[in-house]
């Protein structure tokens, strides 16, 4: 649904839509979905710890993302956002660029000496280009300076994560993520669609 509105012919309703609902990649990638189903399969064999979990986003994922309260806001607080169910997580973790929320949407910019440097504009006006990179830094980058910048098709977020983790320390970040509260919350209690986990 969110397709047909972007892709209406009606600037106004493509645009509102664009605002609200970010952009949606036209297809779905069949290896994405090949990763996703085998790591779904996985985590309800082998569901992770939290405990260790946080760990793992502390190393990975905190650069980025804001996680009750630890870590740093470039992309989504995922407290509150992008975890409304296992499908959900599962996607957003594994298939980056197939939403990209509003606000979300990395820029490139190739400066007049050489430079490129990719991150979300957080300001753009006629004398300079604020982008926000990962760790939460802020670059300036003056108008003057500027080559060329184009929005870019894919995630801040990288690609293939499950490459960048072993088998553990993916379950362990699961096990963290579909937690509705931080571990330590003796209430604390799955997602929507999510196997029960705890600490070992």
């Amino acid at each position: 649904q969110i397709r047909k509105l972007l892709a209406s012919t009606d600037k106004k309703l493509a645009d509102a839509a664009r605002a609200k609902f970010g952009t949606v990649r036209e297809e779905r990638s069949p290896d994405r979905e090949r990763v996703i189903a085998e790591v779904r399969k996985m985590f309800f064999e082998r569901p992770g710890d939290p405990h260790r979990g946080l760990a793992v986003f502390k190393k990975v994922c905190s650069q980025c993302h804001k996680f009750h309260g630890e870590g740093d806001e470039v992309g989504p607080d995922i407290s509150t956002n992008g975890r409304g169910s296992l499908e959900q997580l599962l996607s957003n973790v594994l298939d980056p660029s197939l939403v990209i929320g509003p606000g979300y949407q990395a820029h490139t910019i190739a400066t007049t000496d050489g430079r490129a440097l990719t991150g979300l504009v957080v300001e753009d006006n006629e004398q300079r280009i604020l982008l926000k990179t990962q760790g939460g830094k802020t670059e300036t980058i003056a108008r003057a300076d500027v080559e060329e910048m184009r929005a870019s098709k894919l995630s801040m977020m990288p690609e293939n994560l499950e490459k960048q983790l072993t088998e553990e320390e993916l379950l362990d970040l699961l096990a963290l993520l579909v937690l509705d509260k931080p571990p330590s919350d003796p209430e604390a209690k799955p997602i929507s669609g999510a196997p029960a986990v705890k600490s070992r």
